[in-house]
């Protein structure tokens, strides 16, 4: 038998009833084949947005993957850009199938615990090399302190290795994506490795490639977002040679039955979560309130934190980065702490000139900017700027007891939301040095700063 077929998902997010029924197609396609089928991710099947996604940073989803009989996965930027590198070897002890990255490496040049950047399968009577990639986020370097490989050399020497291995031929499982942001892309690559590699299986710009799209020699799959396809590659070893036969992209519609596999490991999912969540955290005296266009005593809350945990002079934070909404009076869970608390934000100090300062505050404050919804904060507005060991007080901006001054360097804490350019408040152009608390978010360092306070009240009256 020299046939043989890959099945793709990628950009998953969250979605589980999605792959429930992807489950099924995958279970009645392989029941239904008589040659060899393989069931590869490329990438982001976590969301933060969705709470068993987020409730335990992601485990969940690859988990779900398992119980799909998913064979190898890509690494996306999903949970290893909001938690870091040390989420990757949690991943890796939750589930059965290697996760494949090759370009993103610790500073020394080795690779990041949980992944291997190549494996070699056995599949038709022949060896596959495939080997992994991701998007390289500047975050990363200045996060998490990864460096990033340039792709097409990389890939060539990994090709080789494997070819000495035994490989017959190579594919990528790429979480690129296709042109954003100047980076190099998965056409990029296919012009830079044609001989090197037949066939890219991508994601992360959720592109769907009914028929995949041919550049070169090299064929590219992606099977669009949200578990709402599922990609079929059939596949031919010819001699030394493997043969792409065809693409295609399957809908997945709602009345494909759910996966009785992938329900029960769900089921058991969610027990480990529901007894996560109940766990007591403290009392509060008092509701401390969430509002996006006013100053909110939740939020000042989250700023009076991070300047204590962070030991700053001023702490700073807008509403949407830290709440989505209110904390009530009384017993506090942890499951209604991060329901609430939702963005996996990191703790953030950083030094800047006070002119900076009053420009990001201003900037935070501003009504038009404050009600954007930008995507990282799926739905939530920014909300306003808040502070601690700051105000605002008849359009001024006190320090402590004194007026800001612009020459002075100001010690500030906040989150990577604030404090680094993609948020929007801060620019490039400053050159600031973030230093992160990582793979700590805001809501664990609030539960810390809560079980340690008991004389905590609302508090407003700091914007003026």
């Amino acid at each position: 038998m020299s046939r043989f077929t890959i099945l793709h998902t990628n950009d998953i997010h969250g979605r589980v009833e999605g792959l429930a029924r992807i489950a099924t197609l995958v279970e009645q396609i392989c029941e239904g084949s008589s040659q060899p089928v393989l069931y590869f991710d490329a990438g982001d099947v976590e969301e933060s947005s969705r709470p068993i996604s987020r409730y335990t940073k992601g485990t969940a989803m690859h988990r779900l993957l398992d119980a799909v009989g998913c064979d190898l996965g890509a690494v996306g930027n999903g949970g290893f850009l909001s938690y870091g590198p040390q989420v990757l070897a949690r991943y890796a002890e939750a589930i059965q199938h290697p996760l494949v990255l090759a370009n993103l490496r610790r500073a020394d040049g080795s690779v990041n615990q949980g992944v291997q950047p190549a494996v070699l399968l056995e599949v038709a009577g022949r060896k596959l090399g495939v080997i992994g990639l991701t998007d390289p986020f500047k975050e990363y370097e200045v996060c998490f302190g990864l460096k990033a490989l340039d792709p097409v050399p990389l890939i060539k020497k990994l090709a080789a290795e494997l070819r000495s291995r035994g490989a017959g031929a190579m594919i990528l499982l790429s979480h690129m994506g296709f042109a954003h942001e100047s980076k190099i892309d998965d056409r990029e690559l296919a012009m830079g490795l044609d001989g090197e590699i037949g066939l890219i299986i991508g994601a992360h710009t959720h592109d769907l490639l009914p028929a995949g799209e041919r550049v070169g020699s090299v064929w590219i799959a992606q099977a669009g977002s949200y578990a709402e396809h599922l990609g079929r590659i059939e596949l031919e070893w010819i001699e030394n040679r493997l043969e792409v036969r065809s693409i295609e992209t399957i809908p997945v519609p709602e009345d494909v039955p759910q996966s009785p596999k992938v329900l029960a490991e769900l089921e058991v999912i969610e027990r480990e979560v529901d007894e996560y969540l109940s766990e007591p955290i403290t009392e509060l005296p008092a509701r401390f309130d969430y509002a996006s266009d006013r100053e909110c005593a939740s939020a000042n809350l989250m700023a009076d934190m991070l300047r204590q945990r962070l030991n700053t002079e001023v702490g700073l934070v807008t509403a949407g980065a830290a709440f989505a909404g209110s904390l009530p009076g009384g017993l506090l869970t942890r499951g209604r702490l991060l329901e609430v608390c939702y963005a996996p934000c990191n703790p953030t100090t950083i030094d800047m000139k006070g002119w900076m300062l009053e420009a990001l505050i201003h900037k935070g404050l501003e009504p038009e900017f404050a009600s954007e919804k930008p995507n990282p904060l799926r739905g939530i507005p920014r909300g306003l700027m808040h502070l601690s060991g700051a105000r605002v007080a008849d359009g001024k901006i006190w320090v402590g007891e004194t007026f800001l001054d612009p020459e002075r360097t100001y010690k500030i804490a906040g989150s990577d939301w604030e404090l680094q350019p993609y948020g929007g408040y801060v620019q490039k152009d400053w050159n600031l040095q973030p230093n992160f608390e990582v793979p700590t978010i805001l809501a664990e360092a609030l539960e810390e700063y809560l079980t340690q306070k008991r004389d905590l009240k609302p508090e407003t009256g700091r914007l003026g």
